[in-house]
């Protein structure tokens, strides 16, 4: 019988209530808050444009309740509702409505981990940084991360695949320039050529489908590549047979074919009026078909 972690998640533990603003530690907030920025393209310390407006929802709606752990001190250790709290205190924000929590150190660890899982509002990458955390720090399995969180564990395996891949193509991915989908066709590659297949596919507007032929196209011998091209006009050669032959049938007469399947001319002979006139008459009924109409 396959074992599943169960996930420190006693609801009714939680106690809600406002608490304040300033009370509230997330050790790498100022960290992201900087990355962020910089990567939205202005200074360091300008809030990205997706945080202020966010702080004006806040303003206007309200703070959804935040999820924090109950720390020594009157402090609190944020696990789960880190961009609302970034926007809060940029939009001057005192107060917040929490549902706190009493776990033990490594409890608080595993529900920050697997809550911002499940709510997707990690980043690719950083998501994949997340499930390798769970699996070299708690032990936990891929099986046991996708009940956790709510995923397939297909899902969870193509996250981690991520992992894997050379660092200028993980810094794509992580800037937003590469899409997760295009880095995961990218993994089969040697390393020491992904980032130029990488460059290749923005270069070119490549999307995922295509990348992922392009990349076959790299791995596959010439040879095998070869055969599949001739096994393809094979069947494509069969496929035109196949409609001269029912031409033939058709019309009752000579039907030749010359060319391929991307362009040619197809040749109908006639020997006598009454075929010119048989023609004419199967003319007459297409046209008269609704799909002239």
């Amino acid at each position: 019988m396959k074992r599943t972690r169960k996930i420190p998640i006693p609801a009714s533990s939680a106690e809600e209530r406002e608490i304040a603003v300033a009370d509230i530690d997330c050790a790498d907030d100022g960290a992201r808050y900087e990355e962020q920025s910089i990567s939205d393209g202005g200074a360091a310390g300008a809030p990205p444009e997706a945080l202020k407006k966010r702080a004006a929802y806040l303003l206007l709606n309200g703070v959804p309740p935040l999820v924090v752990n109950e720390e020594k001190g009157g402090r609190y250790r944020l696990l789960a509702g880190k961009n609302d709290l970034a926007a809060a205190k940029l939009a001057g924000i005192s107060s917040v409505p929490a549902r706190i929590y009493r776990f033990s150190e490594r409890d608080a660890e595993i529900f920050a981990l697997t809550e911002t899982l499940k709510r997707d509002s990690a980043g690719a990458m950083e998501g994949a940084y997340l499930m390798r955390r769970l699996i070299s720090e708690f032990g936990w399995t891929q099986d046991e991360i996708a009940a956790g969180i709510g995923k397939s564990r297909p899902a969870v395996a193509n996250s981690l695949r991520l992992l894997t891949l050379a660092p200028e193509v993980v810094g794509l991915v992580e800037s937003g320039r590469l899409s997760a989908g295009h880095a995961r066709a990218l993994v089969s590659v040697p390393k020491e050529k992904q980032f130029a297949f990488a460059e290749e596919a923005l270069k070119r507007g490549y999307s995922v489908r295509e990348t992922e032929r392009a990349v076959k196209a790299f791995l596959t011998p010439p040879e095998v590549l070869q055969s599949e091209k001739a096994a393809a006009a094979a069947a494509k050669s069969a496929e035109l047979k196949a409609l001269v032959e029912r031409m033939r049938a058709v019309f009752r007469t000579k039907v030749s074919l010359i060319g391929n399947d991307k362009k040619g001319r197809i040749y109908i002979d006639y020997y006598t009026p009454e075929d010119l006139y048989r023609f004419e008459e199967m003319i007459a009924v297409l046209e008269s078909s609704p799909i002239f109409d």
